[in-house]
């Protein structure tokens, strides 16, 4: 079951729905009324076909229902809302594709450690007109990303992990999914934010040297945060932003934020999620304030000093 039918859980659904799995959209308001009326219409960036899919959706999750996979599919601040649900139903595997910062406790106090699982999607686009336009990330730059709490690589993920590679998308498993989402919003946490200090999109910010390298003080500023306070950077081969000149990092980020991509992946998000931008990016403040770390750069971008 997909549980939320916006951009990602609508592809994540689809494309599973196309291999033939037997998959349940919740859905609520104008989002219920468009896969009512007209089915999932799922179209990827570049391609002709439009594909409309028949699903079954539903407005409310019983406490009967029973899935095989539960995929969470909400903004990080809408989670706590859902919590209360999710606990009366009796699905044993709850997928939570969601940015987090701020650790699993809330998630596990509510449902007990052994039915969650952390995730996040290696997908992107936008709804429009009730047409899903959506890309997925390639494996290089960031796959879908699944994992137990514990790291352990048990059956469940590993089928999760096939389910998801067949769906299209690519899939790696996380021993350390807790660091790994905090590397993960110390990267988007100043990527994303600084599309409302510019007061654009990408583009306008890819000709903003001064939004640019404050976006860059405030990444160097927050994986230094992570190598030093202990959590470790997840995966590794992100420790070149501490490591790259920043003047050569400012060159890196003009140009990656003048494509399409930057559009799809960061600009779209950013400019429709701003309350999640916003709540995850003072979590992952909170958190390392906690440990001793205040994070003046990342503070700028968020306007807080």
């Amino acid at each position: 079951m997909i549980f939320g039918a916006g951009v990602i859980g609508s592809t994540f659904g689809g494309r599973m729905a196309l291999q033939g799995h037997n998959v349940t959209f919740l859905a609520r308001n104008k989002r219920l009324d468009d896969l009512m009326n007209s089915g999932l219409l799922l179209q990827r960036m570049g391609h002709k076909q439009l594909q409309n899919i028949t699903v079954k959706v539903i407005p409310e999750l019983e406490e009967t229902d029973n899935y095989d996979y539960i995929f969470v599919c909400l903004r990080n601040e809408q989670v706590a809302s859902a919590l209360p649900v999710l606990a009366k139903n009796r699905s044993g595997n709850i997928v939570f594709m969601v940015n987090n910062p701020a650790g699993y406790s809330d998630w596990t106090d509510a449902l007990g450690s052994e039915r969650v699982i952390p995730a996040f999607p290696g997908s992107g686009g936008k709804i429009e007109y009730g047409i899903v336009h959506y890309e997925i990330v390639s494996r290089i730059i960031q796959p879908t990303t699944i994992g137990e709490i514990s790291g352990a690589k048990t059956a469940r993920i590993l089928e999760l992990r096939q389910l998801l590679c067949e769906a299209g998308f690519p899939t790696s498993v996380a021993k350390n999914m807790d660091a790994w989402q905090k590397t993960h919003v110390a990267m988007v946490g100043p990527i994303g934010d600084v599309i409302y200090l510019d007061g654009g999109d990408n583009y306008s910010v890819a000709r903003n040297r001064s939004a640019i390298n404050q976006m860059n003080l405030a990444l160097k500023e927050n994986f230094k945060f992570l190598k030093k306070s202990g959590i470790g950077i997840v995966p590794r081969k992100f420790n070149f932003i501490i490591f790259t000149p920043l003047c050569f990092l400012n060159l890196i980020m003009r140009l990656a934020f003048n494509t399409c991509w930057a559009e799809t992946f960061i600009s779209n998000h950013a400019l429709n999620a701003k309350d999640e931008m916003s709540a995850i990016s003072l979590q992952f403040l909170e958190m390392a304030k906690e440990k001793g770390f205040e994070l003046k750069e990342f503070k700028k971008i968020v306007n807080l000093i």
